[in-house]
């Protein structure tokens, strides 16, 4: 059952970050990649799949057991009794759905209100994706999840003459 609960949410990973490559494109003035929302939306499937496996299989439907092992784990890493982090993953799975659902409304994302909402999204998938496949995980994984964020990184730099990062243009 490890391969479908570590399988569920590295091919999520991937998928958001091609997702995200593909509407790349958006910024650049072009017409995104049609494949690229449904590799994204399917990642946000998988990711949302991965959750429900771990709470299946490795707490047996026990949102209190889950809780108490995140808080372990938060503790062993920085020091704080706290687990939050449960619910800032159905958050994340949420948050994920909600920009696929948002960009398949509004694919261009015009105007400084958009940029200012899609930093602050990518700011979230950032932080909770460099906790979870870097800062938390072990061995390999711990690799792969670095591979990944530098992967974002790259994807989201700014496009030439396009993108400000949240500053103001003479165009707003």
């Amino acid at each position: 059952m490890n391969a479908a609960l570590y399988g569920t949410i590295w091919i999520a990973l991937g998928l958001f970050c091609a997702g995200e490559a593909g509407r790349r494109h958006i910024h650049a003035g072009r017409l995104t990649a049609p494949w690229a929302w449904w590799a994204f939306s399917v990642g946000g499937l998988l990711c949302a799949i991965h959750v429900a496996i771990a709470m299946s299989v490795t707490y047996g439907w026990n949102h209190d057991a889950a809780v108490a092992a995140t808080a372990r784990q938060t503790m062993a890493v920085y020091g704080l009794d706290w687990g939050g982090g449960v619910y800032v993953n159905y958050a994340f799975v949420g948050v994920w759905w909600l920009d696929a659902w948002r960009w398949r409304r509004c694919p261009s994302r015009d105007g400084r209100v958009a940029r200012v909402v899609t930093w602050t999204t990518r700011i979230f998938f950032f932080v909770i994706i460099l906790n979870a496949a870097v800062i938390f995980a072990g061995g390999t994984r711990r690799i792969a999840g670095a591979l990944i964020v530098l992967w974002l990184l790259w994807i989201w730099r700014p496009v030439a003459g396009r993108e400000p990062a949240l500053t103001s243009s003479a165009s707003d």
